[in-house]
C-alpha cells in the first residue's frame, strides 16, 4: 500500500506580474502535490476563496490527484502573493496578502489526518496552536523556513521531521542549528541552502547532499519539492542519504520551470478588498 501524506494549512496563488500569469502554490499545498508526484497518496486540508484564484487552486489539486474531501471554500478572495523573477531565476516577493480567514481543525479533520502516515505543515500554515493534535494523529513534518529560535523552540517537541532554510549559514552554523533542533525533539532535521545543497541529520549521522546543477528558470517551490520527496522516500524505507539524493533531484527539476508545479492561469484582477504588504 502506498505511503500517505496530508498537507495542512496554507495555499496561495503566486501572481507573476511580468508574465500576467498566476500559479497555485503555498507550502502545505505544494508538499501535498509533490508527495503525490513522488508516488504517495496525498491529501490537502485548507481553505480557498470562492473567487477565480480559489478555483485555480482547487482545479490544480483535482488534476494532480490530491484528495480534497476536507477542503473548505470561504466567501472571500484567495490568498495571493505578487512575484518577480531576477536575472538568475530567483524569485522575489513584491507583496503578499494573507487570507481573510483562518483554518481551525475540527475533530473530523483530525480523524481524517489519522488515516495518513505523515502530515505536513509549516510556518505559514497558521495551525501552530494545534500541532499537538496533529502530531498525535500522524507523524508530523514541519517547515520552519528561516523563522527565529523563539518561534521554533516550543513547536519542535511535536515534530518528527523538521526543515529549516539555512541560506546565509556556513557549515558550522548549519551544524549548530541541527544539534540545537535535535535536542528539542525531531528524529530528522533538514537544512536547505539552495545552490549550496542540503544537510540532513538523523541521530548522530549527518549527510551533506550537493545541489543538482541546473539552469534556474524559477526557484519557487523547489524547497517544497525537496521536503515532500524526502519525506516520502524516508517513509518508504530509504536511508536519509538516499532520500536526500531523490529530494535534491526533485528540487532541481522544479527550478527548470515557472511556478511551483505548473497549472498556470491568466492572472485575475486583484480583489478590491485586498491590500498587499
Amino acid at each position: 500500500m502506498a505511503l500517505r501524506l496530508c498537507g495542512v494549512g496554507d495555499n496561495v496563488v503566486d501572481r507573476y506580474l511580468h508574465l500576467d500569469l498566476m500559479f497555485p502554490g503555498g507550502n502545505a499545498l505544494n508538499v501535498a502535490v509533490f508527495a503525490r508526484r513522488a508516488g504517495a497518496e496525498a491529501g490537502y486540508i485548507g481553505i480557498i476563496g470562492d473567487d477565480v484564484s480559489g478555483m485555480v487552486v482547487r482545479n490544480a489539486l483535482v488534476a494532480e490527484g490530491v484528495e480534497i474531501s476536507r477542503l473548505r471554500v470561504n466567501e472571500s478572495f484567495n490568498a495571493f502573493s505578487q512575484i518577480g523573477i531576477d536575472a538568475e531565476g530567483n524569485r522575489y516577493f513584491i507583496g503578499s496578502t494573507p487570507p481573510p480567514y483562518r483554518l481551525r481543525l475540527n475533530r473530523e479533520d483530525l480523524d481524517h489526518v489519522a488515516t495518513f502516515d505523515f502530515v505536513h505543515t509549516g510556518d505559514y500554515g497558521q495551525v501552530e496552536g494545534q500541532l499537538a493534535e496533529l502530531s498525535a494523529a500522524a507523524r508530523l513534518s514541519f517547515d520552519f523556513g528561516s523563522k527565529p529560535a523563539g518561534y521554533a523552540e516550543p513547536l519542535l517537541p511535536h515534530v518528527r521531521i523538521a526543515t529549516f532554510s539555512g541560506s546565509g549559514l556556513d557549515d558550522a552554523g548549519v551544524l549548530a542549528l541541527i544539534r540545537w533542533a535535535q535536542a528539542r525533539g525531531p528524529d530528522t532535521v533538514i537544512v536547505t541552502r539552495g545552490a549550496a545543497g542540503s544537510t540532513v541529520a538523523a541521530g548522530e549521522a549527518i549527510h551533506h547532499e550537493p545541489a543538482v546543477p541546473v539552469t534556474v528558470t524559477d526557484s519557487l517551490g523547489a524547497g517544497d519539492a525537496y521536503t515532500a520527496t524526502f519525506v516520502v522516500a524516508l517513509g518508504e524505507g530509504a536511508s536519509p542519504p538516499e532520500a536526500a539524493r531523490r529530494a535534491a533531484a526533485a528540487a532541481a527539476e522544479v527550478c527548470g520551470r515557472l511556478g511551483a508545479f505548473g497549472h498556470e492561469a491568466p492572472m485575475a484582477p486583484l480583489p478590491v478588498t485586498a491590500t498587499t504588504a
